[in-house]
């Protein structure tokens, strides 16, 4: 893995939505849009190195990325929604609505945050960006293993 500090970037919009919500969850019934394509992200760390996955509900599709021994956590779920918001760029959406659902709370916290210090999270919101700008993205916190 690259080393991932930068000089400090400041974003002060964002053109997507984030949302954390406990109460979402809480009665295991959540309202997920009809006419929306719905991924998953996930990333890991093991003893045997470290890694990154993206699950489509809608579209039916999944991708794994192995990153090595030395991606930290953190890392490996950011490029998880970074490869996320790629696979959706290169499949040329227009006027989607796209859920990307994620268990850290860590990273879509950083994707939203004012000062971005790690590259990887600026390569990300890029990618969200670019995505963003001819879609509806959503970003949405999923608690661990919920499904």
């Amino acid at each position: 893995m690259r080393a991932d500090h930068i000089t400090p970037v400041y974003y002060h919009s964002k053109v997507f939505t984030l949302i954390i919500d406990w109460g979402h969850w809480k009665n295991k019934d959540p309202v997920i849009p009809e006419d929306a394509l719905v991924w998953f992200t996930d990333g890991s760390e093991a003893n045997s190195g470290t890694g990154s996955g993206i699950f489509g509900l809608r579209p039916n599709r999944s991708f794994s990325f192995p990153l090595g021994k030395f991606a930290t956590v953190f890392q490996t779920e950011i490029y998880a929604i970074l490869q996320c918001a790629h696979e959706n760029i290169r499949r040329a959406y227009k006027n989607k609505r796209i859920l990307i659902f994620s268990d850290s709370q860590a990273a879509l916290k950083a994707l939203c945050g004012l000062k971005v210090t790690s590259g990887m999270v600026a390569e990300c919101l890029g990618a969200l960006s670019v995505l963003a700008s001819l879609n509806k993205v959503i970003l949405a916190w999923v608690p661990g293993h919920f499904w």
